[in-house]
């Protein structure tokens, strides 16, 4: 028998694409067992629209939270009773083999705490028609859809959260063990997969596209500021800060852009001392930033050993040759070398 199987699905303001998201998960290939509703402060007819979907079907039930919308999506997956936890946002499509391929996936990998899976992220104007995303999330697709592996999203993790939260399936006592999301002053989902993976936990991925991801001028990553860019640097730089590596040597960082020197600010402030920037601009080489020496990074050979090397460089192409060049010189990703951008 497979596990029993409840959906958390928080939910503000969401009166115009609730019910579509809602059915597309009665319509699984293999149903959930119950579906939990939480609506979040909401000023429309969201509250209203939850209660009309569970009166036509038993498996839904509803609720209201008051607090945070942390609190509230802690409340979703506290109050149901599965074994597995999926997570589902108001204003998302799930495909209807998502449930059965994440279970199916979990069964055949029993040391994986929890899996997400591939997404194609879409865009609705005002008339809600279906529009292609902006292009940063473009290449946000492109990226977290070719990170499926473990390996990968351990290796990758600190690039942008490997897991779309609205893919997400978890195993209930990791999430009792973890406590649930932090109401953190960054995005609490980064950080969850970040507190998972330094835990010891491994996430992987359902090679499918199998959920449509709708990107709004009134989602939560583009109102709250806890979803800015800033603040995923400083999550970065934070765990980062913790693996023992880091603590007991120094840092490079590859690349003396606003990238790097942002992230060795927040660095800093987390007790990370740092030996150089690198950088592929000669202009650059041979200067300080606020002390530090700038240095090529064909000369990054002579800190394998003593340091760890931290990729941040934004410009397209940066990351692949930022790799190319710390793999030459002898760091391995994932072990003393890892990407934050």
């Amino acid at each position: 028998m497979p596990p029993t199987i409840s959906i958390a699905l928080p939910a503000r303001n969401a009166e115009k694409t609730l019910q579509v998201a809602v059915e597309s998960l009665l319509d699984q290939y293999l149903p959930p067992d119950e579906i939990v509703l939480v609506d979040h402060k909401s000023v429309d007819a969201t509250y209203s629209v939850m209660k009309r979907v569970a009166k036509s079907d038993s498996r839904i039930r509803v609720f209201r939270c008051n607090g945070t919308f942390v609190e509230a999506a802690n409340l979703a997956w506290q109050e149901s009773k599965g074994e597995v936890i999926a997570r589902m946002d108001s204003d998302d499509i799930a495909r209807p083999g998502r449930l059965d391929a994440q279970i199916q996936y979990l069964e055949s990998n029993p040391n994986l705490a929890a899996c997400g899976t591939k997404v194609q992220i879409l865009k609705r104007n005002e008339e809600m028609d279906t529009l292609p995303p902006d292009d940063g999330y473009q290449r946000y697709e492109k990226w977290v859809n070719s990170v499926t592996h473990p390996k990968q999203i351990e290796q990758e993790r600190f690039v942008d959260s490997p897991i779309p939260n609205p893919t997400a399936m978890i195993h209930r006592e990791v999430l009792e063990d973890l406590g649930g999301y932090h109401d953190t002053e960054w995005a609490e989902d980064y950080d969850f997969w970040l507190r998972m993976i330094e835990t010891g936990y491994r996430i992987g991925k359902v090679d499918q596209v199998l959920l449509d991801w709708f990107d709004g001028d009134n989602r939560a990553t583009r109102t709250q500021d806890r979803y800015s860019l800033t603040l995923f640097q400083k999550a970065k730089a934070h765990f980062l800060s913790r693996i023992p590596a880091v603590l007991e040597k120094r840092i490079i960082i590859c690349g003396a852009g606003p990238i790097g020197k942002e992230f060795a600010s927040y660095s800093s402030q987390n007790g990370v001392q740092i030996h150089a920037f690198c950088e592929v601009n000669r202009r650059q080489v041979g200067n300080r930033i606020n002390g530090i020496p700038v240095i090529a990074s064909d000369n990054m050979t002579q800190f394998r050993g003593r340091s760890v090397a931290i990729g941040a460089v934004g410009l397209p192409g940066g990351r692949a040759r930022v790799r190319r060049f710390a793999e030459e010189a002898g760091f391995s990703e994932g072990f003393d070398f890892f990407s934050v951008a």
